[in-house]
Order: structure tokens, then sequence, then C-alpha cells
């Protein structure tokens, strides 16, 4: 899954650094965990050839390829503030570039399809990039916006989950993250003048398959040591929270992921 942050100085130095040496794996579980929905999606829409894609936040480059693979007389731009995993040799018709979201713009009209999972949810202006978004679609051009939902983590039932799922999310606000945007994605899209306009849901969390375990694994991996320098969570904490995920236990749904879709009205 792909994500840029409220900046990128954050986003280099937080969390879900590209530094951090689990990074690409975490990136990797997550594709593997919501490529197919993602896919359902632009399947549905049906991108012609000759199509001129935007993938806004490219993470590990999945969609990118994927949006390249359907598009061989058209283009794909993948964007992301630090797109180190993503290969700029793919295919000609895919150009990958390191930019920030928050500081592009581009003539009215210039994507047929542009898609963006888990990055508008980092962005401060979120709405005020949304509504330049919508004028770079052309006429009758679509938009899939994905981001996280995240339940508070007091409801599980699970006390170590609790514990570190509560200290993961005042890290993740502490960031920028919008932790409730993702509901408000289908209104958003109707509000910047788009019809009809789409949503699905896909569930995250504990105990779901052995992909998201693994997933949750890597997160505790990689953020447990920052939780703990930050006073959020203590080491033991920490490892009761690993423990949990690797004894499997029965599902806790701790996360909804919103799959939102419009087109912009033809001319």
């Amino acid at each position: 899954m792909s994500t840029d942050t409220a900046t990128a100085d954050g986003y280099a130095t937080g969390l879900l650094s590209k530094d951090l040496p689990t990074e690409i794996d975490r990136l990797r579980l997550l594709e593997k965990v919501y490529d197919p929905g993602t896919t359902a999606i632009l399947d549905r829409i049906g991108a012609e050839p000759s199509w001129h894609c935007l993938e806004i936040g490219a993470g590990a480059g999945s969609i990118a390829y994927w949006l390249a693979d359907r598009v061989p007389d058209g283009r794909v731009l993948a964007l992301d503030i630090d797109p180190r995993y993503v290969d700029a040799e793919y295919a000609p018709q895919l150009t990958v570039s390191a930019t920030d979201i928050a500081d592009e713009d581009f003539p009215a009209g210039s994507f047929h399809l542009i898609h963006a999972r888990a990055v508008f949810m980092h962005l401060p202006d979120r709405e005020a990039i949304l509504r330049r978004a919508v004028r770079w679609l052309a006429p009758g051009g679509r938009i899939v916006l994905e981001d996280v939902h995240f339940l508070p983590a007091a409801d599980s039932p699970y006390p170590a989950w609790q514990q570190i799922n509560g200290a993961w999310l005042a890290a993740l606000a502490a960031q920028g993250i919008d932790l409730s945007w993702a509901r408000r994605l289908p209104a958003a899209l109707a509000a910047a003048g788009l019809d009809e306009v789409g949503v699905s849901v896909t569930p995250g969390g504990l105990g779901l398959d052995a992909v998201q375990d693994e997933l949750l694994r890597i997160r505790m991996v990689q953020s447990g040591p920052s939780l703990v320098d930050a006073g959020l969570a203590t080491r033991q904490q920490v490892e009761a929270a690993r423990e949990l995920v690797e004894s499997h236990p029965a599902p806790d749904v701790s996360t909804y992921v919103y799959s939102a879709w419009a087109r912009k009205p033809a001319a």
C-alpha cells in the first residue's frame, strides 16, 4: 500500500519511512491484501489502451505496473515522494517521478484515470487537492481513491491490542493523519462535482488471514522501537502485541479500507 504524509520531511522520518529496512516488506504485504480489491474496481472501469493514467503514491509499484500493462498506447505517471521501490524501466509507457502531490499541478484534462491508495488521509489540505485532481481529469474521466478508516483501539476484545493499537493510532495522528477521513470519501467526491459515485469496504485486522497477521507482525517490528522511544508504549506491551499476532487469534477487525470511485461529467 502506498503513502504520502502531510509533508515530505514528515514521511521520510516517520513510522512509514522507506529508510526503515522492513518498509518494503510492509508495502508488499499491503499489496497482497488490497490489490485484489483495487484491481477489481479498475477492471470494472475498463481503462482503454490509449488512456493517460495518474498513480498518486506509487509505493512498491504494483498498481502502476498493472495500469501500464493495460494502456500500451497510453501512459502512466507514477508519483511518490520517495519512489525508490518502483522500477522506472518496467515499461516504456511508465514514468516514475519523485513528487509530493501537495506541491504538484497539471493542466486541466490531463488524465483519463487517477488512482490513489492510502494517500489523501495523510494530506493536510486533502479536499483542496481533491478539487485540483478533479480538474486534472478529462471529461468522462474516472477517479478511484482508497483510504483507511481506523476503529477505536479501546473497542478491541484483546487488552494487548488495545494498548499497542492505541499507541500506533496516537503516533499516526501526531504525524497529521486523519484517522476517519476514509468514511467521508464518497461524500467528498460528490461535493467535488463528480457523479456515478460508488464505494466498497475491505476489513483489516487481527486473525483475518495469514497475510494480514504477517502484515501486523511486520508493523510491530517496524514501529515498536519508535513507540517505545516516544513514550507511547513499553517494550513489554510491544512484545505482548507481537505474541498476540503470532497466536492467530479469533478475528478482530480494527480497520476498514474505503475504496470510492466517481466519474467527471462529460462536457
